[in-house]
């Protein structure tokens, strides 16, 4: 159910972008709502919410990505088949969706700071899991490996 939510999310960030893109009033709009509701996005330009939305986007589509293949792994292991190589590959993009995470957040923040400078920040804890993540698939790799031989040699 949550995915379906995460959809909605990245499909209206589309269609906020396309429009800002498209329709320079709705543009002049959405800046003149983000001042009134932020003081600090006081000098936001269209580039800034442009790269917001993007990053929205972005983020809701990684985060899509890896609610679905969670919950492909999640059926897969409920039937027994948790050492298959279909896992490893939905483990790997599940790597892959973090990373993207992690690196439109930096860039977003990179590109529109809120506290009116940038302050790198790199979050060790967030690239250790994705380093994790794709342990993870190598050992389910060698784990599918294993089962087939085992099927073989029975």
């Amino acid at each position: 159910m949550a995915n379906v939510f995460v959809a909605i999310g990245a499909v209206a960030c589309l269609f906020a972008l396309l429009a800002a893109l498209l329709v320079p009033d709705f543009l002049a709009g959405a800046l003149e709502a983000t001042r009134d509701a932020d003081p600090a996005l006081g000098g936001a330009g269209a580039s800034t919410l442009w790269t917001v939305m993007a990053g929205g986007f972005f983020a809701c589509s990684f985060t899509w990505l890896i609610i679905d293949r969670l919950r492909r792994i999640f059926l897969a292991v409920n039937q027994g088949r948790a050492f298959e190589l279909a896992n490893v590959g939905r483990l790997r993009t599940i790597g892959a969706s973090l990373a993207g995470l992690e690196i439109s957040q930096l860039v977003i923040k990179a590109i529109a700071p809120l506290d009116g400078g940038y302050r790198f920040e790199l979050d060790v804890g967030a690239w250790l899991g994705v380093l994790i993540v794709f342990m993870l698939a190598e050992v389910f790799r060698q784990g599918a490996g294993m089962r087939d031989d085992v099927e073989a040699t029975v």
